[in-house]
């Protein structure tokens, strides 16, 4: 059934699942981070570099700005279908979303894989 869902044949379901999908994600990262900054508790630059030092925890932070940019595009692509009318415009306020949005992903690569 769910494999139906999916299909041409329910246009939209796909991003209503990924925006779902991300969300949890996001939910269990920060249950993740709240925990950790419990029991770790960084005070200065020095241990907030060796707390995200281990490369599981790098990748984990970047997958959860991943689906912060995914749920962030779906979830203003659908706030500008509603509330735009002109095409024209709603297509380059979508186009600086979108750059925004990569341009933070970069960003932030770079500062967690230490990328010059």
């Amino acid at each position: 059934m769910l494999i139906e869902l999916l299909t041409k044949k329910y246009p939209g379901m796909r991003q209503w699942l990924a925006q779902r999908l991300s969300a949890v994600y996001l939910a269990l990262y920060t249950f993740l981070l709240v925990t950790m900054l419990l029991i770790k508790q960084p005070a200065d630059f020095t241990q907030w570099q060796a707390f995200f030092a281990p490369w599981w925890w790098r990748l984990l932070t970047l997958l959860m700005f991943i689906s912060l940019a995914m749920h962030a595009w779906l979830g203003v692509r659908d706030v500008l279908k509603d509330y735009i009318f002109n095409v024209t415009l709603r297509g380059y306020l979508q186009l600086l979303v979108d750059v925004v949005l990569i341009i933070d992903l970069v960003w932030v690569s770079t500062i967690l894989w230490n990328i010059n």
